[in-house]
């Protein structure tokens, strides 16, 4: 029993002479004396200033391997500047954040202290005190630091030797040591490539952004052991980020997309933003669910970059079982954002050039409609100018387009009113000399008139197409089956126009306007061409020229 307590105290002593005895120790009254709640060691160690011990609301750790000085606040802080200016400030100063924490938890403000420490002139390291603040007394001053100063310079020099002694000591057996510690990170990393190559696996099943976060996160959880971890995606131009998928305080995965807000504007971002391509480590720092604190332990952000522009950052911690941060799971976490990056820009191109093919197929659909419009409307400005133009310019009279237009539809109506249709030739006598002799108005007048009286002697006999073909001659197709009613209709067309006894002097036999007209009873068969309709007509007119004028004549 004796023996036992023995070595209980030894073991005792030989801790409180350990650097990480004496560290505990010392963070501890000042946690009691000066109310220090936040508590950093730092020491210069191979020619860089090295994190050795820290403190977070009661929470120590200490460092076997010596950390560099960045992996506390997780940028870059000149502490010797820094106590300068804190001795030049009575000793320390206030702002509204602790080094280490990303969010402003409340009103109340932080006192920060840097304490030089020495052994005689030769400087050892610094401590970092803080503290927040209820009311505006201060809690650090150089008085009551007093005693921390005196205890480094009697005792933490040999604290650090003997802990320097006690890794020469461990080096001894250090071909196993390292041969183990080979092995188990060889193993580490052997377990943490075929997990990635997993995960790159199943990004390949992605068909967006948001499922492959949702991805990346789940199989982070399960195949790396990352306690917590989210993707944030940002613009660096308009300086806003949102969520997609990430952890709860208790780890579970959920949407994050309501996140939506400005950059955050601390040292933290601006570091992590500025070390292009390298891992950000925050050791022994509060962990935060949005700004609500939730926990202590390390905390790391990886940025994501396409080229020169961050499209946003991998973040994850170790809140839930507290594992340690080695280097074979700080490069799958780094692999596994750059993995996440190229999916992302990948995708992004992908969605990039699916709106521009729909966005074409739009335009196309847009140039469609707007081309069957304009043919539409092309189709019915053509049909709108073809019946524009049959009547003749001269006369005002249907014209020889008004025969091409409405002929196949005059032809199919005799034929289902078993119908035939006769075609009379009608010359104006003496034509060009009537119009040399009279002028262009008065000719079109007479023509006028001529037409008119044959519409309304046409006009009992049954349906029927008046137009003219050529000055000074009109042309008449009529459904009738009474030939000897057709050749009424063509003696009373020559003896009106006899009788309206209108002067030309320009005809030698009648010194009036006369006609000569020629008759076709059946003009059209089932093979009869448009373009010889009238020819019959025509001939049989021609005839009645040739007889004196002033007559009909039939084919």
């Amino acid at each position: 029993m004796e023996n036992a307590q023995l070595s209980s105290h030894t073991r005792i002593v030989k801790k409180a002479d350990s650097l990480e005895g004496w560290c505990e120790e010392v963070f501890d009254r000042l946690r009691q004396r000066n109310e220090a709640q936040n508590i950093a060691l730092f020491i210069w160690h191979e020619e860089g200033l090295k994190l050795v011990a820290s403190q977070t609301q009661r929470e120590f750790c200490f460092f076997q391997q010596f950390r560099p000085a960045e992996e506390y606040s997780g940028y870059r802080i000149d502490w010797e500047k820094l106590a300068e200016s804190v001795k030049e400030n009575d000793g320390s100063y206030i702002s509204e954040l602790p080094i280490n924490a990303a969010w402003r938890q409340s009103s109340m403000q932080w006192e920060h202290a840097v304490v030089p420490l020495y052994e005689n002139e030769e400087i050892l390291g610094y401590m970092l005190l803080e503290v927040e603040l209820f009311n505006e007394e201060k809690k650090f001053s150089e008085s009551s630091l007093l005693w921390l100063k005196d205890r480094a310079e009697r005792q933490l020099k040999c604290r650090i030797l003997s802990h320097n002694l006690n890794q020469f000591h461990l080096s001894s057996k250090k071909n196993e040591l390292d041969l183990a510690l080979n092995n188990h990170t060889l193993a580490s990393q052997l377990s943490h490539l075929k997990s990635l190559h997993e995960i790159s696996l199943r990004f390949t099943k992605a068909t967006s952004i948001s499922s492959l976060c949702r991805i990346a996160v789940e199989l982070g959880k399960s195949r790396l052991q990352i306690d917590r971890m989210a993707i944030f995606l940002c613009d660096m131009e308009t300086c806003m980020m949102w969520g997609t998928w990430g952890t709860d305080k208790y780890g579970n995965t959920i949407d994050r997309s309501d996140v939506n807000q400005d950059l955050p504007n601390n040292p933290f971002m601006e570091e992590a933003l500025a070390r292009k391509n390298e891992l950000i480590v925050k050791e022994n720092v509060p962990l935060y669910y949005g700004q609500e604190q939730v926990g202590i332990g390390w905390n790391i952000m990886m940025a994501m970059w396409n080229n020169d522009e961050c499209i946003g950052w991998i973040a994850a911690d170790n809140l839930i079982y507290k594992s340690p941060l080695d280097e074979p799971k700080k490069e799958a976490i780094k692999l596994l954002a750059a993995s996440v990056c190229q999916k992302i820009i990948k995708l992004r191109e992908t969605e990039e050039a699916d709106e521009r093919f729909y966005q074409l197929q739009e335009h196309c659909r847009r140039q469609t409609q707007d081309l069957e419009y304009l043919q539409s409307r092309v189709d019915v400005v053509n049909a709108q100018n073809q019946w524009l133009g049959i009547h003749d310019a001269s006369t005002g009279l249907l014209g020889a387009r008004y025969f091409d237009l409405s002929f196949a539809s005059f032809v199919a109506c005799a034929r289902d009113r078993r119908r035939n249709i006769a075609s009379f030739s009608i010359c104006m006598d003496f034509y060009k000399a009537f119009q040399k002799a009279y002028g262009e108005e008065a000719t079109i007048r007479v023509f006028q008139t001529i037409a008119r009286e044959v519409k309304s002697i046409i006009k009992p006999v049954g349906l029927n197409m008046l137009f003219t073909t050529q000055p000074g001659k009109l042309s008449l197709l009529v459904h009738c089956n009474d030939e000897v009613l057709l050749k009424e209709v063509a003696d009373k067309i020559v003896k009106t126009a006899y009788t309206l006894n209108i002067e030309n002097k320009a005809s030698p036999f009648y010194q009036r306007v006369t006609l000569s007209v020629g008759l076709s009873t059946n003009c059209v068969s089932l093979f009869s061409l448009q373009s010889k309709v009238l020819k019959k007509a025509e001939k049989a007119c021609l005839m009645a020229e040739k007889l004196g004028k002033n007559r009909y004549c039939v084919d």
